[in-house]
């Protein structure tokens, strides 16, 4: 799945999330856009304001990085985080605590989990976050064990009731780029990779150290 798109004659170092052309011909209509290069900017917008980012609505521009170094690794970094923090704005967090959660908030939580479509689960430290239909649920294994539960069973059911189950420091480094334009919120992994293996069999993937 592509998230947005960028317009450059010249080779740019960014995800495969992006949709890297050449033209405003081969955009992906209703993507949010950056176009690169003042020359091209200027033919296409003539009535363009040089000291605005914006050009429209979903719309930016910067210089080449041959024309201004610093102003273009600037704009890139500033498109790419706004294009990351508006794809997770939709997305709901929940912590699980059963500790402050009253039973039946907890019974609706559990019921509302096993009701995801395709779920995606990540591991990292001592929380597991449970990702599907717009829902990330955070679950703290530490606070689990302090309350004397299984949290080993609580990790495999948890494991058997998702499609992807993320295990492993590789998936960090993969992602580590990505989310650092997302403050390092690392709940938002198990999201990224259902964006990026969209198309794919999601069942047969499996991430387990």
């Amino acid at each position: 799945m592509k998230i947005a798109n960028i317009v450059s004659t010249n080779k740019i170092d960014v995800s495969d999330e992006f949709n890297v052309v050449k033209t405003l011909d081969e955009i992906i209509i209703g993507k949010p856009t950056l176009i690169i290069g003042y020359e091209y900017v200027n033919k296409n917008y003539p009535e363009f304001d040089i000291s605005e980012f914006c050009l429209g609505p979903d719309l930016y521009w910067t210089f080449k990085r041959t024309e201004r170094r610093d102003k273009f690794e600037e704009d890139l970094n500033r498109f790419t985080k706004k294009v990351y923090k508006e794809l997770t704005s939709n997305i709901v967090y929940v912590f699980v605590d059963p500790i402050q959660h009253k039973g039946r908030t907890l019974i609706k939580i559990i019921r509302k989990i096993y009701s995801l479509k395709n779920i995606i689960s990540f591991v990292n430290g001592e929380m597991i976050y449970i990702y599907g239909d717009s829902f990330i649920f955070g679950v703290d294994l530490k606070l689990l064990r302090y309350m004397e539960l299984n949290t080993e069973k609580i990790k495999n059911k948890i494991k058997s009731i998702s499609s992807v189950f993320l295990d492993s420091n590789k998936i960090l480094i993969e992602y580590k780029k990505t989310v650092d334009n997302l403050d390092n919120q690392v709940r938002y992994i198990p999201f990224l990779f259902s964006i990026k293996n969209e198309q794919n069999n999601t069942s047969s993937l499996i991430h387990i150290p």
